[in-house]
């Protein structure tokens, strides 16, 4: 699947801006503060019902502004229409027109890798964010494990709120017992997910690894969690003399982590910023590799500042892959219009590119042009 048009009205720094995408490579070119990134980050958008960026709807409105809207056109074996429009702190999805009762019923409809230089925090960050990883990969393609995520979430905020009206009472052990059960079982089948999804997801990322580093060093993912030792039932029994001090849940899969090696040592404490760079760019390789095997659908590749923030080695081994038949449409952004041409200099699939200018105020849309380069 690829997206042919995408319209956007009053999304951050853009007023209006009208884009026809290629099947191919599209290059967007312009200085910072044009509204490259969200670019791609509308397409994000229009896939996942949030900005990869901000969790926020109302800060991504143009200043000004009460509302903004994105109209993307996604082209398969028939045309999927997806409008998004927020305003007045209400948003409204529509898929051909009919709009979704639940935002959750739109996951998975169309799939997304994006690689940005914030990446590292993957590795630097707290554990947060590796399970933020973990779930997006695997809810995109298994609706039964969003599902029970979802209701996991809201579990944990019900016993949480439960152990907090507490406070200095005693608890009611039946009541807390209920909640408990039902965790324990949702939490188990997640745990076993994300526990299967590893096993067979290292190996597509150990082989992207390898070949981006040319690294001699084994890379490793390993799951952490508690429910390896005990089930989680037997875990929060353990635990509620803790939790009832807490006032919140101290044990359960919201604690898991994914661990990051490189020949059995922790690559946050002993890895080299290439060795980084190479690591989390071969994890969302291996993403786009796990949406193309479970979906047989490829994904849309975005790339945001790429040659900017890795060397011209990786760069060049990126683009090595990017210019296979594997890969299917691709967003790339850059500062410079003639460094991208010379990456992409050779390749043989079709190329169109954009230039942006910067607003000269913050009601202004970014001024753009494009060119395209036939297969």
């Amino acid at each position: 699947m690829h997206i042919g048009r995408l319209q956007l009205f009053y999304f951050k720094n853009h007023e209006e801006q009208h884009l026809h995408f290629c099947n191919g490579i599209n290059c967007i070119t312009g200085p910072n503060g044009s509204g490259k990134t969200n670019i791609l980050d509308a397409v994000y958008y229009l896939a996942n019902t949030k900005s990869f960026f901000n969790g926020i709807d109302q800060q991504l409105i143009l200043h000004g502004q009460e509302f903004f809207s994105i109209h993307g056109f996604f082209e398969n074996e028939n045309t999927t229409e997806i409008l998004v429009n927020f305003g007045k702190g209400k948003k409204t999805l529509k898929k051909n027109g009919k709009v979704y009762s639940r935002l959750i019923d739109h996951i998975g409809i169309i799939q997304t890798v994006f690689i940005t230089p914030y990446d590292i925090s993957l590795v630097l960050e707290g554990s947060e964010e590796r399970r933020r990883f973990m779930d997006f990969t695997i809810c995109q393609t298994d609706r039964q494990y969003l599902e029970q995520l979802s209701l996991y979430k809201k579990l944990l905020d019900q016993r949480n709120a439960f152990l907090k009206q507490a406070e200095g009472r005693p608890i009611d052990p039946v009541l807390l017992e209920t909640y408990d059960d039902r965790m324990a079982e949702t939490g188990q089948r997640i745990f076993e997910k994300r526990r299967d999804f590893i096993a067979e997801f290292t190996s597509y990322f150990q082989d992207f690894y390898k070949f981006l580093s040319g690294e001699t060093e084994q890379p490793g993912l390993v799951d952490v969690s508690e429910l390896h030792e005990k089930p989680l039932k037997d875990l929060l029994y353990l635990g509620r003399d803790r939790d009832r001090v807490m006032q919140r849940t101290g044990s359960g899969i919201h604690k898991d982590d994914l661990e990051f090696l490189l020949s059995d040592y922790p690559l946050k404490k002993y890895g080299s910023q290439g060795q980084i760079k190479s690591f989390v760019i071969a994890l969302k390789l291996a993403q786009y590799k796990y949406f193309l095997e479970k979906t047989g659908q490829k994904p849309i590749l975005l790339l945001d500042d790429i040659f900017e923030k890795i060397d011209g080695i990786r760069a060049g081994k990126l683009m090595e892959l990017v210019a296979q038949d594997y890969f299917g449409q691709i967003i790339i952004t850059d500062t410079h219009e003639a460094r991208v041409q010379e990456h992409l200099e050779g390749l043989t699939v079709g190329k169109k590119y954009f230039t942006l200018e910067k607003p000269v105020n913050t009601n202004a849309a970014p001024a753009q042009n494009s060119s395209e380069v036939p297969d």
